[in-house]
């Protein structure tokens, strides 16, 4: 993983303890990768463990350039084990799961709403330093 991908999946750590399901966790991740010019794609469909045959459906998501995804919902359904993606991860080194989707127009929320919805952890989430380092990335 690059240093840029350690440090936002570290920025976005205070998200873990939200207790929100994948939708609305794809909500507030948008919305702050927004407010800093990050691009991405927010996804929405299944994922599938092809070893349990477990899906999850309807899930959410978010696709940065180059490959990189960012999921801090999926081993909430389909188990806590190493070789399920967590976090800010590559796709390609977690053959076990099948993510499939379209892309997702989300909603862009005020700070209040961001704040009700993540019981006042947003505030947390500080990513200044991380939108002249994504296009570097």
């Amino acid at each position: 993983m690059s240093d840029w991908h350690d440090e936002l999946e570290f920025a976005l750590w205070p998200l873990e303890d939200a207790k929100i399901d994948s939708d609305c966790m794809t909500f507030v991740i948008s919305n702050a990768l927004s407010e800093q010019g990050i691009f991405h794609q927010c996804r929405i469909g299944y994922a599938e463990d092809r070893l349990s045959r477990m899906v999850t459906t309807p899930h959410c998501w978010i696709e940065l350039e180059q490959g990189w995804c960012i999921d801090l919902r999926l081993r909430q359904w389909l188990g806590d084990e190493d070789d399920l993606p967590h976090g800010v991860f590559q796709p390609s080194n977690y053959p076990r799961v099948r993510y499939q989707g379209t892309a997702w127009l989300v909603p862009h929320l005020d700070l209040e709403d961001l704040m009700v919805i993540t019981n006042d952890v947003y505030d947390k989430v500080k990513l200044p330093w991380l939108a002249g380092r994504a296009r570097a990335a």
